[in-house]
């Protein structure tokens, strides 16, 4: 992780907050209100959380634009939650028909940088062949 100050890293999660509320679907207002962001730990990792039902059917993008928006560097993590704030497990079909069940969302989930590191491995090659 390349070093950003707690300015910078703030500044990304108020973007992501910010164009996550925006573009969501508004009912009763309560998704808006349940989307938020913040850095966590040692390692200076963001985490977002938001209700369940805010995921899927189209009603708020936050995992969408946390991918386009947080440098790829930086470990970030959506959470779900339930009406009273305890961790859910949201379900939703993937695009190929596939059930998921989730309660939160990673950068490590969608990165293929992890799954290129998997294929080579299982093939025997390392990043670095020129050597002894």
């Amino acid at each position: 992780m390349a070093n950003y100050t707690d300015a910078e890293l703030k500044k990304i999660v108020r973007d992501v907050v910010r164009e996550a509320k925006s573009s969501a679907h508004i009912e009763t207002g309560y998704l808006k209100r349940s989307i938020r962001g913040d850095v966590v730990g040692k390692n200076r990792s963001l985490e977002f959380r938001q209700v369940v039902y805010g995921v899927y059917n189209n009603n708020s993008r936050l995992v969408q634009i946390a991918e386009n928006l947080v440098p790829k560097d930086i470990q970030w993590e959506v959470i779900l939650e339930d009406e009273e704030g305890n961790i859910a497990q949201a379900t939703g079909i993937s695009r190929t028909g596939r059930k998921i069940k989730r309660s939160s969302i990673s950068s490590s989930i969608g990165s293929t940088s992890k799954i290129t590191a998997l294929i080579n491995q299982l093939r025997g090659k390392k990043k670095n062949d020129t050597g002894e």
